[in-house]
């Protein structure tokens, strides 16, 4: 009996909820339809003034206006398409009580357990492990925001959690090749679960997802599973695996062979931000292994600097200027 209330109780929430889709399905058809409207008046008008300025023989003003009306096409086609894709869309989307009070049962005969979480108003299932061409990606929490559900036309109004979380090497926010931040890139199944959740078929919502996360298409994946092992380099973002990557030992960070190297003194592994090509030698060095000239005050290995701290073109010059002082106090004499 506990249950039962339980259930009734949920099914009176999502009912509700699917209400207040409805309302928002209609008011958003009052939208386009009055944007529609708008269009078909400016059309209107453009008419007039098109007309008239051909038979008036303006012809600078009738391909002004004419432009105008062939700008104004895309977006009135695009309004056309929203009204018409509005108005035929299945006028049967609120189900009655006891239709949405058999979808939460069978869920749980399809699924043996459907979560309820009253307090935050959500409803889960959780899949089995999922796995794809032997990557285990574990189980999935596809979790529904009851409260969310009539911002379906905008927003996704579930999310897909992973239980044991195995991310992409390079991006820990996508748990599943088709899921990136908690969110199901729905593909061709997009049409099919909008359509589920605004007639309150919940089961099929969770079916229909769950098959989604069952299926890899490297074609709209976010990242392919030939990658997924895959390391991000830091500087540059291409995928590189543990073998190919280059541990910097001074930022603590990973990069790919292209953004790394090494030192020619110490002989330390380091990024391309974390050293420097001295200016006379030409060799690859890291920022430790570097002194700065007392003249110019460029960096240089220790190699090409003088005892003096002086690198060669400011100890040539300092030569030079000593030896011109040194004449003209012999001249002077």
């Amino acid at each position: 009996m506990k249950k039962q209330k339980k259930l009734i109780r949920l099914t009176t929430l999502l009912w509700d909820s699917l209400k207040r889709l409805n309302r928002s399905r209609l008011k958003q058809i009052q939208t386009v339809m009055d944007d529609f409207s708008d269009k078909c008046l400016e059309t209107t008008k453009d008419s007039h003034l098109f007309n008239t300025a051909v038979e008036k023989g303006w012809l600078i003003g009738a391909e002004s206006i004419r432009s105008k009306i062939e700008r104004n096409l895309n977006e009135f086609s695009h309004h056309l398409q929203r009204f018409k894709e509005l108005i035929n869309s299945d006028e049967s989307i609120s189900p009655n009580f006891i239709d949405i009070f058999g979808e939460l049962l069978q869920i749980e005969q399809e699924f043996g357990k459907l979560n309820i979480d009253f307090k935050e108003k959500t409803i889960s299932v959780i899949t089995e492990d999922i796995v794809l061409n032997d990557f285990s990606f574990g189980p999935f929490e596809i979790r529904l925001f009851i409260n969310q559900i009539k911002k379906l036309y905008n927003d996704s109004p579930y999310r897909i959690i992973a239980i044991e979380p195995n991310p992409a090497g390079n991006n820990s926010d996508v748990t599943h090749p088709h899921v990136s931040g908690e969110k199901l890139c729905e593909g061709e199944g997009h049409v099919a679960i909008r359509a589920a959740i605004e007639q309150g078929r919940f089961n099929d919502f969770f079916t229909l997802v769950k098959s989604i996360l069952q299926t890899y298409n490297p074609d709209s994946a976010y990242i392919n599973l030939d990658d997924w092992e895959g390391r991000g380099c830091y500087d540059c973002g291409d995928t590189i695996s543990a073998d190919e990557s280059y541990y910097c030992e001074k930022c603590d960070r990973e990069y790919c062979g292209n953004c790394a190297t090494y030192c020619k003194v110490c002989d330390t592994t380091v990024c391309l931000g974390c050293s420097i090509e001295c200016p006379d030698c030409k060799r690859s060095i890291c920022t430790d292994c570097t002194n700065t000239c007392l003249e110019c005050e460029r960096r240089f290995c220790e190699d090409c600097l003088n005892k003096e701290g002086l690198c060669e073109d400011c100890e040539a010059e300092r030569i030079e200027n000593e030896e011109q002082h040194s004449e003209k106090i012999d001249a002077e004499v």
